[in-house]
C-alpha cells in the first residue's frame, strides 16, 4: 500500500469519525442537529473531490453503519440520507460537471434515498400512510381550543379545520415534487459548504455559478400560471376533479419555487450592484425570503419578462 492510499484511508476514517461525533451531538442536543446534516455530507464531498468515489462511498457507509449501531436505525438512517448527498457532491466536483448537473446529481441521490427510506420505515413500522389524517388531529386541537378558550367561536374552529384539510390535501398531492424541491435546496447548501471547506483546505473545486447569475427558464412562469388557473379557474367552468387538482397543485409548487429562485437571484444581483456587503445582503435576503416568499415569486416573474437586471446595469 503506497503513501497516497494510506493518507486517503486515514482522511476517510477521520471524516467518518467526525460524522459519528456530529451524529451524537444531533441525537443528544437536537438544537445542533444542523451540524450533522450539513457538515458531514460536505466533508464527505471533500473526500470524494480529493480522493475519488471509492473513498467517499466508504466514508458514507462507515458513518451510516456506526450511527445505526450506536444510536439505532431511526437516528442512524437519516445520516445515510445526507451522506448520499455528500457522495453526489464529491462526484460532481471530481468530474468538473456544470452547475446544473452538479446540483442535480446529489439531489437525485437524496430523492431516491428519501423515498426508499420512507417506504422501508413505513413497512417496518406497519403504518398505513394513507390512514394518517392531519384533519383528525386538527379537529382534536379545535375541540380542545373550544373547551379551554371561550373567545374562540365554532366558525373559527371549523375554518381552522378546513384550512388544515386543504393544506393536507395539497401536501399529499404534491408530495414527490416537495421532496424533489427540498433535495435540490439541501444539495445547494451542501455544495456551498463544500466549496467553503475546499477553500480553507486549499482543495481545487470547479467554479459553481453564483446565485446572482442564475436565471430560470421563462416557461417556469407558465407552469405557475397554469397551476393557478387549474386551482382557481377549474371550479368556475365545472371542470373540478381530483386529477386536475393534483396536477394544478404540483404545477403551482414547482412553478412558484422556480420563480422564487429567479426572484431571489435577481434581488441578490441588484443588491450587489449597490456594493452592499455580503453579510448584510444575505441577512436581508434571508429575512425577505422568510416573510415575503410569495413576493419573490412575483418579482421573479416580472424579471423574467422585463429583465430588470440587464436594464438596471445598462443605466449604470
Amino acid at each position: 500500500m503506497n503513501k497516497t492510499n494510506t493518507r486517503a484511508m486515514v482522511e476517510t476514517a477521520f471524516v467518518s469519525a467526525i460524522g459519528v461525533i456530529l451524529s451524537a451531538i444531533s441525537v443528544y442536543i437536537p438544537a445542533f442537529a444542523f451540524l450533522s446534516f450539513f457538515v458531514t455530507p460536505a466533508a464527505i464531498g471533500i473526500i470524494g473531490t480529493k480522493w475519488g468515489r471509492k473513498y467517499s462511498i466508504s466514508a458514507a457507509i462507515v458513518t451510516t453503519f456506526l450511527a445505526v449501531i450506536l444510536f439505532g436505525p431511526w437516528n442512524g438512517i437519516p445520516v445515510g440520507l445526507f451522506a448520499a448527498v455528500g457522495v453526489g457532491v464529491g462526484e460532481g466536483n471530481r468530474l468538473s460537471l456544470g452547475t446544473i448537473k452538479r446540483l442535480l446529481l446529489p439531489s437525485i441521490a437524496m430523492f431516491v434515498a428519501v423515498l426508499v427510506t420512507f417506504i422501508a420505515q413505513a413497512y417496518i413500522s406497519g403504518i398505513d400512510l394513507s390512514m394518517i389524517q392531519m384533519t383528525e388531529q386538527a379537529r382534536m386541537i379545535a375541540d380542545q381550543a373550544l373547551q379551554t378558550n371561550s373567545n374562540i367561536t365554532q366558525e373559527q374552529a371549523d375554518l381552522f379545520v378546513k384550512n388544515v384539510d386543504k393544506l393536507a390535501t395539497g401536501l399529499k398531492d404534491a408530495f414527490f415534487v416537495a421532496i424533489a424541491i427540498a433535495a435540490v435546496a439541501y444539495s445547494y447548501v451542501t455544495i456551498q459548504i463544500s466549496i467553503w471547506l475546499g477553500k480553507r483546505l486549499h482543495i481545487s473545486i470547479p467554479r459553481f455559478l453564483p446565485i446572482e447569475e442564475w436565471k430560470m427558464p421563462i416557461w417556469s412562469a407558465g407552469l405557475y400560471a397554469l397551476g393557478i388557473i387549474g386551482i382557481y379557474g377549474a371550479p368556475h367552468i365545472n371542470m373540478e376533479s381530483s386529477w386536475i387538482t393534483t396536477i394544478s397543485n404540483n404545477l403551482v409548487l414547482l412553478g412558484s419555487s422556480m420563480c422564487s429562485v429567479h426572484g431571489f437571484a435577481a434581488l441578490a444581483d441588484l443588491m450587489s450592484s449597490y456594493r452592499m456587503s455580503n453579510k448584510l445582503k444575505w441577512i436581508l435576503l434571508g429575512v425577505y425570503a422568510f416573510f415575503f416568499g410569495q413576493a419573490l415569486a412575483i418579482f421573479g416573474v416580472i424579471d423574467m419578462f422585463l429583465d430588470l437586471r440587464t436594464r438596471y446595469k445598462a443605466r449604470q
